[in-house]
């Protein structure tokens, strides 16, 4: 998920000052402190690659201890699960894309998609917050809309600085119904035979940009089908739409429901991911 970049006012501090001097006497080597980002790179290329390489580092680390990543496919109850997780392909770029997949202690199956505006270790710390959040609260048994409710109350509580979309519901394995809300977030897609077609979305705005109600859906599943959940770093680019990219990801996704091939052809179809957001793909094949 994309933000706009902040504007930060220029730093007219040496301004009208020769050689860098400053109106106090001291020397431009005494106040870096002061210098902006691009006055460190001019300086000191080498410093600030190294900097930004320490940094995603961590941020990377962050992520790998908070998101678990499946290799191979993996069983819940009713379901049989693959993940991928595609980082951007800017090496300074780490985003906030994060998924949950688990058992609750009633038997139904907590599913979750979601993604933090920005990128770097605010991205990755928001990641880190919303999911543990949402693992947490759906202990309770809330339902979904009300969990995404809460999800939207400690955004703007903890960190109004982000806005978040999300995914979220529970899997009934002895009824096979999905039951989802979602807040601002591009629909999970059902391939039911040759066709793949976009669910219709529960109302809901994205995750801090408002205090509104959420609603939420219910769909009875059938062995054979597949759910598929993403992040919009698959579907979203600069020179199309979000429908166009829908569009291109249904017609991608139909006429297999192996969790593997659908994700692979996915894949194929596509390329590649954005080069300035992170991929979270989750392929759910009913059992």
């Amino acid at each position: 998920m994309r933000t706009p970049a902040a504007r930060m006012p220029p730093d007219r501090s040496d301004a009208a000052q020769p050689n860098g001097a400053h109106p106090d006497g001291a020397s431009s080597g005494t106040a870096q402190t002061g210098m902006t980002l691009a006055d460190t790179a001019h300086a000191d290329p080498d410093r600030l690659a190294a900097e930004l390489a320490a940094e995603r580092e961590v941020t990377l680390e962050l992520q790998r201890a908070i998101l678990p990543l499946h290799e191979d496919p993996f069983d819940l109850p009713g379901l049989r699960a693959v993940v991928r997780y595609l980082p951007a392909s800017q090496d300074s770029r780490v985003g906030g894309d994060w998924y949950i997949t688990a058992e609750m202690p009633g038997g139904h199956v907590l599913l979750a998609i979601g993604d933090v505006g920005g990128h770097g270790l605010a991205a990755a710390a928001g990641m880190a917050r919303l999911r543990g959040a949402l693992a947490g609260l759906a202990i309770t048994g809330a339902p979904p809309e009300r969990l995404v409710g809460w999800l939207n109350d400690l955004v703007h509580h903890v960190g109004p600085e982000h806005t978040a979309s999300v995914v979220a519901g529970y899997f009934d394995p002895p009824t096979r119904v999905l039951t989802w809300a979602q807040a601002g977030h591009p629909p999970p897609v059902l391939v039911r035979g040759q066709r793949a077609t976009a669910l219709r979305q529960p109302s809901g705005i994205l995750l801090g940009a408002a205090r509104s109600g959420y609603e939420a859906a219910s769909l009875e599943l059938f062995p054979g089908d597949l759910i598929l959940l993403y992040s919009d770093g698959l579907i979203e680019r600069r020179d199309r739409s979000l429908d166009e990219g829908l569009a291109a990801l249904t017609a991608a996704a139909a006429g297999s429901t192996d969790p593997e091939s659908v994700i692979s052809a996915v894949l194929d179809t596509f390329g590649s991911t954005d080069t300035e957001d992170d991929t979270c793909l989750v392929a759910l094949y009913v059992r």
